[in-house]
This record gives C-alpha cells, sequence and structure tokens, in this order.
C-alpha cells in the first residue's frame, strides 16, 4: 500500500511539473474599452487564435535539449590541437559553430524550418563568437606537460528584417595536455610527426540566445458595438533560449606537418558532462490591428492595435551526459604564426566547426 502511495504521489508531481512548463498562456489587451470587451482578454478571440497557433511550442523538451547539446560542441573554441610540442608559450584567439541536426540526412537543413514550424524537434545551433587561450610548456614541473586557460565573452545584437538575434555567449575553463609520444621530424623537419598527446580540462560555458521566429499573418472578422470589423493577427513569436554547461573532455590527438606549412591532425575522443541545464520561454513579437470596419473608419476603431502577451517555458532540461566525437584539423604555419579550421563530429549526428589563428613559440 505504502509503495502504491509513493507511485501515485511520484506521477503526480511528474504531472504537476510537466503542466507547469507546458501551460501556455496568451492574452490580448486593447486601449479601447469596446475593442477590449469584444476581441481582448484571455479567453477572447484573438487569444484564442494566437493560442491554437502557438500550442505546438508551449513544450518543446527535443528542441531545447538540441540546443543545449550544440552549445557543447563549440565550447572547443580556439583549440591548440594538432600544435602542441612548442618550446614555451602559446596564444590562439578562434570562433566557431555547431549543429544538432535532427537526422544524418545531409540536407536536412533544407526541411529544418519546416520542422520548427510543426513543434518540437530534435535539433539546435550554437555559437561561441570569440575564444581566447593561452598555453604554457610545463616541461620543468613533469616532461610534456602543457595547460592551457580559456576565456570568452561577447554580446551580438542583430536585426535585419524578418531576421532578428540576440546573442550572449561567456566561456571559461582550460586544459591540461600531455605528450604521450614525443614529435618526430626527417628531412630537415620538412616532415613533422606531431607525437601523440592526451587532453582533459574542465570548460564552463553561458549562452543566451533569442530569435524571431515569423509566422504567418490571418485576417478575422468580429463585431463591436454595431460594427462588423475586420482585424489581422500576427502570431510571431520569440524563442529564449538559455544554457549552461560543464564540460570535462577526454582527447587523444595526433597529426602531421608537411613541408613546413601545412598541418594536419586527426583524434578521437568524448565529452563528459558534468553538470547542465537548459531552458526556453516562449515570447510575443507579434500584435493585432483592426484594419477596417466596412464603413470607411466611422467607428474609430480603425489602426487601434492591441498587445498580444504570450507566456510558456521548457525548462530544467539536460544535455546528454556523454558526447563521443572524432576531430580533425587543417591549417597553415609560416614560422610562429599559424591559420587553422578545427571540425569535430558527434556521434549523435552533431557537427561543429572553427577558425582559430595562433602564435607558438
Amino acid at each position: 500500500m505504502k509503495l502504491k502511495f509513493l507511485a501515485i504521489a511520484l506521477l503526480m508531481i511528474a504531472l504537476l511539473n510537466y503542466s507547469a512548463d507546458a501551460a501556455l498562456v496568451v492574452d490580448a489587451t486593447f486601449t479601447n474599452p469596446d475593442l477590449q470587451s469584444a476581441l481582448g482578454g484571455t479567453a477572447g478571440p484573438v487569444a484564442t487564435t494566437v493560442y491554437n497557433e502557438l500550442s505546438k511550442y508551449a513544450y518543446v523538451p527535443e528542441l531545447v535539449k538540441g540546443f543545449g547539446n550544440a552549445n557543447i560542441y563549440t565550447s572547443h573554441a580556439a583549440t591548440l590541437r594538432g600544435y602542441q610540442g612548442y618550446d614555451l608559450f602559446a596564444v590562439a584567439i578562434g570562433t566557431m559553430v555547431s549543429v544538432q541536426a535532427p537526422s544524418d540526412d545531409p540536407q536536412f537543413y533544407k526541411k529544418l524550418q519546416d520542422d520548427i514550424d510543426s513543434g518540437d524537434v530534435y535539433a539546435g545551433v550554437g555559437f561561441e563568437p570569440v575564444v581566447f587561450q593561452a598555453g604554457l610548456n610545463m616541461s620543468f614541473l613533469i616532461d610534456g606537460l602543457y595547460v592551457s586557460f580559456l576565456f570568452g565573452k561577447l554580446h551580438i545584437d542583430l536585426d535585419y528584417g524578418d531576421f532578428k538575434l540576440n546573442h550572449e555567449s561567456s566561456l571559461i575553463g582550460g586544459n591540461i595536455n600531455y605528450a604521450l609520444f614525443k614529435e618526430k621530424s626527417i628531412l630537415a623537419r620538412s616532415l613533422l610527426w606531431r607525437g601523440i598527446t592526451l587532453q582533459t580540462g574542465y570548460i564552463h560555458t553561458d549562452n543566451s540566445l533569442v530569435f524571431y521566429n515569423k509566422l504567418d499573418k490571418s485576417t478575422y472578422s468580429q463585431s463591436v458595438s454595431g460594427f462588423t470589423v475586420q482585424y489581422e493577427i500576427d502570431p510571431s513569436v520569440d524563442f529564449n533560449l538559455s544554457t549552461t554547461s560543464n564540460v570535462i573532455p577526454f582527447e587523444i590527438y595526433t597529426g602531421l606537418r608537411l613541408l613546413w606549412v601545412l598541418n594536419i591532425g586527426v583524434g578521437a575522443g568524448i565529452d563528459y558532462v558534468y553538470s547542465s541545464s537548459n531552458s526556453m520561454k516562449l515570447s510575443s513579437a507579434g500584435d493585432v490591428e483592426v484594419i477596417d470596419d466596412g464603413v470607411g473608419g466611422i467607428s474609430g476603431y480603425v489602426g487601434e492595435k492591441g498587445k498580444i502577451t504570450v507566456d510558456a517555458s521548457t525548462s530544467g532540461i539536460k544535455a546528454d551526459k556523454y558526447k563521443k566525437k572524432l576531430m580533425a584539423n587543417v591549417g597553415l604555419g609560416l614560422g610562429p604564426v599559424f591559420i587553422d579550421v578545427p571540425v569535430s563530429y558527434y556521434f549523435d549526428n552533431g557537427y561543429a566547426i572553427g577558425l582559430t589563428a595562433g602564435f607558438v613559440w
């Protein structure tokens, strides 16, 4: 009996947590009392129409998880993979973007917007605009040991018509790298094997992203104080996503330098997500406007706008705990200066690509 009671209690708690997140509340407010009475309120025709349009976004755990995983993939921006072996220090600046694809279809992006328009979908993107990394050769303590520190922070606000995006990112962490096998060279160093290195560390990331999702406007009619008015509803919304993760990577890497300038590297590893928290809040980005009253504007309602308020959230979503990956890089070096393109493939249809510039000495 006690076990049965406990099971029922746990089920009720789970349902309450789900409904708290899944609840979608829509309201419409007009300053004109006639329009407010006929069209406004949470149970009015405007709110009901918007509710029906947006209910598919009320609870989207797969979408939030997709963004959370994509955030992890970009935590390796400004990587020094393939450039260990320096004598004193290394510095790098880099950027990285990532995609959590919903499937292994190479043309998934062609129908991604349609998938999002349909509601919840396991997909997401990540972006670390600018990250700095500084590394030190610690061989005076342990032969073959390197440590590095990472930091990045930037705010981006873009508004180009239907494309609107606000992104704020921060990253801090450090890596420890050990040369399991040291580099070897032949032919006057025209061919250099970078050896085999092991790397681990700790990376904390915080990202907030607001992006505008434009939806089609619709026109409706309603009787207001004896006038048949037409009004237009714009149900467009803003997705407000927040992703936080604490990542401990484990990697093994090797590489070659050919003809003194071309660097190629490959590796494998796993990102252990020690902890993560991801959420999304839905908010209105549209309004409602009276566009006609059938009598040439005599009613005084034409041009009146109402405010649409939308409230829904998906919270407490965690990223995957373990993310297996393959890594590679291709770069060019001239003396101590290098430019590099690192890429990663995660075994859950995750992809990351970056651009790094650096200096090793």
